[in-house]
């Protein structure tokens, strides 16, 4: 069995944190269904996480679910010292980083050179669906999403988790931190990098 993840730092909304703690303490105390709540709440965010990580349906599917196995075989040793929503992301990105070791050679992340500085320049999106439509719209947007996702595939798996925590969750640099357990520093030269690569890339579709 998989060393079970670590905790992180961040701070849950103001009531959140107490009432997830509340039904914790209901699942400890031989309430299994109460588990149902974070399920409930945080499945959709989990999958959406997954999938743009591994970009295949089925295999977020069930790597969506064996994350919520291991979460709730795991509460007994969750602290409450951060949000139960860090603690489950942390969970996320380990069992893609599972996955993806059992398919293919393990990447090796150590020795990052230092973060470079950001040049302030934007990845293209795919256009706003509420900025008028067309055909010829919809065929542009779907592909700039194909070409981001093709371009999403070809950076490191941590990488690629950096990237989405960071642009598609909208995390800062500490929650990502939390969830991946690396330091600030190296969490900026994961992200950098990722971003020099996507734009390279992309760069066809400025």
């Amino acid at each position: 069995m998989n060393e079970l993840p670590g905790e992180g730092s961040r701070a849950a909304e103001p009531g959140l944190k107490e009432r997830e703690a509340e039904i914790l303490g209901r699942v400890r105390s031989g309430e299994p269904d109460a588990f149902e709540y974070f399920v409930r709440t945080y499945q959709r965010k989990v999958f959406r996480l997954v999938y743009t990580l591994v970009r295949n349906a089925a295999e977020a599917d069930a790597l969506t679910q064996d994350v919520f196995v291991k979460a709730w075989k795991a509460v007994p040793d969750f602290k409450g010292e951060a949000a139960f929503e860090t603690w489950l992301n942390r969970i996320a990105v380990n069992a893609v980083r599972d996955s993806v070791r059992r398919r293919k050679p393990v990447v090796s992340f150590a020795d990052l050179a230092a973060a470079e500085d950001a040049d302030g320049q934007e990845l293209p999106r795919a256009a706003d669906p509420t900025d008028g439509t067309s055909p010829e719209r919809d065929a542009l947007s779907r592909q700039i999403r194909r070409r981001i996702g093709e371009a999403l595939e070809a950076l490191s798996p941590r990488q690629r988790a950096i990237f989405v925590m960071k642009h598609y969750e909208e995390r800062s640099i500490s929650e990502i931190g939390a969830a991946t357990g690396l330091d600030d520093g190296t969490v900026k030269s994961h992200l950098f990098r990722a971003a020099r690569k996507l734009r390279q890339k992309l760069e066809d579709l400025r």
